[in-house]
């Protein structure tokens, strides 16, 4: 995990970046995949759009692992076996608490980029692979 950040853990996504000049831009890229999926389930909540639900948290499974905490990981990983399954009204409490860690992962990220501006080169932003 970086240091300073409750759930951002870019050790994998250091590795995919390959280069630490090219994580700037992967997390740019994170940081909308990962609101437009969180704010999708938010609103599916209140709803009864099951599939809807499922298809989010398949595309929260293939990218959020590289760039959170493996706790979150294993929750978005059983959520996503869940609702294959399971009602979505049994499912609404541990989404919701999702929803509220996938913002906790935003705000990391959004920390994340303003000490970047701040100071592209400060080497805690920087895992080393």
């Amino acid at each position: 995990m970086n240091e300073g950040f409750a759930h951002l853990d870019l050790s994998q996504a250091a590795q995919y970046a390959v280069d630490s000049s090219l994580l700037p831009s992967l997390i740019e890229t994170f940081a909308i995949s990962l609101t437009k999926e969180r704010t999708a389930i938010d609103a599916l909540l209140s709803g009864d759009e099951l599939a809807a639900v499922r298809m989010s948290l398949h595309s929260l499974k293939g990218f959020v692992p590289i760039f959170c905490e493996p706790v979150m990981a294993q929750e978005i990983i059983q959520l996503e076996a869940l609702v294959r399954k399971d009602s979505l009204d049994s499912l609404r409490p541990r989404l919701s608490q999702l929803v509220e860690q996938l913002l906790a992962l935003e705000n990391d990220v959004k920390l994340w980029r303003s000490r970047f501006e701040r100071d592209p080169h400060d080497p805690k932003l920087f895992p080393s692979v």
